[in-house]
């Protein structure tokens, strides 16, 4: 069993950092005000753990708003991004806890065995009643392995592909990310499709140097009934419906540096069918920054935001089609 703690001290005075059970001794750091990048800490690539948080305001009673990402590094390059944030409420001592959320390092293809896979965090913040609390305690714990077995079936990958053309991605633009299948043929039983998929963006930065990172997209099941060939969820790229995970871009060139996508984007799944009909599925992709085209800072995700139904924010085109292995 893996359990980690990471502790995060908002005060002026410091950062501390502990680690419950075996590990790397931690350093300090001395940031005067959230949001902030900590050290590393050591995954098992392709294991999900528990994620718990709570803390102290220090002010009693009121609304609590905490926002976080945990980022993961392979083999020193960004490869996954996960924007967190929660609206709880403290209580008359300023305590506050989240609910237990999963969370899952990314399993690498084939095996993660050579990789060096770490775990940090970033971009966090934590307001009392819409003010940033600057003294106040804030822990989160990784801890408790669920799960260590990666998803089954056929993996395969489409791109890179520029259906968006040439790009300027900015730290904390959303990057949307979705796909959409169909049964090559009507020869098909009823069957359940199980797809656990990743956006991949390589970028290139100011100095030159090329990096990526990744949106997760998820796990998902789909019934198709026999004999169906529709596209699945739907063939409407403007439907949110086509829309599969979304996540803030890191500052993968550093200092905060603008993004140079003009390669595309790059979607790899992990496919099987229940129960196993034989038959092939056709697939296609898509990725969208709207700010980068923009249209402003949306997440095409977010249904409570209107802007995300207009077709030029969020009605990215489609990839070419590729049939699966």
């Amino acid at each position: 069993m893996v359990q980690q703690c990471l502790r995060y001290s908002l005060a002026v005075l410091g950062l501390s950092l502990l680690v419950l059970g075996a590990g790397p001794a931690w350093a300090q750091q001395n940031p005067p005000t959230p949001p902030f990048v900590i050290l590393n800490a050591p995954a098992t690539c392709g294991c999900s753990y528990k994620v718990d948080l709570f803390g102290n305001t220090g002010q009693g009673a009121g609304a609590v708003t905490v926002s976080w990402s945990f980022i993961e590094t392979v083999d020193g390059s960004v490869s996954f991004v996960e924007q967190h944030s929660l609206n709880l409420t403290s209580d008359a001592t300023g305590f506050f806890e989240g609910p237990t959320n999963p969370f899952m390092f990314l399993p690498l293809p084939g095996s993660c065995s050579g990789h060096d896979v770490t775990f940090s965090t970033g971009q966090i913040s934590f307001s009392f009643n819409g003010t940033p609390v600057q003294n106040g305690t804030f822990e989160i714990n990784l801890s408790d392995n669920l799960s260590c077995t990666p998803p089954q079936g056929k993996t395969f990958s489409i791109g890179p592909s520029s259906m968006e053309g040439h790009i300027l991605i900015r730290p904390g633009d959303w990057v949307s990310g979705g796909y959409s299948f169909k049964f090559v043929d009507g020869a098909h039983i009823d069957s359940t499709v199980t797809v656990t998929s990743t956006l991949t963006v390589p970028v290139r930065c100011a100095d030159g140097s090329n990096t990526q990172f990744t949106v997760n997209l998820g796990t998902h099941d789909y019934f198709v009934p026999a004999a169906n060939t529709a596209w699945q969820p739907t063939g409407d790229a403007n439907s949110v419906l086509s829309w599969d995970g979304s996540a803030l871009a890191p500052d993968a060139c550093g200092g905060g540096g603008v993004m140079d996508n003009s390669k595309g984007a790059i979607f790899q799944a992990t496919v099987s069918q229940n129960p196993d009909t034989g038959s092939q599925l056709n697939w296609r992709f898509k990725y969208r920054d709207p700010n980068a085209k923009g249209k402003g800072n949306v997440n095409c995700l977010d249904t409570t935001d209107p802007r995300r139904n207009k077709a030029d924010v969020c009605g990215a085109s489609w990839s070419q089609t590729v049939r699966d292995p």
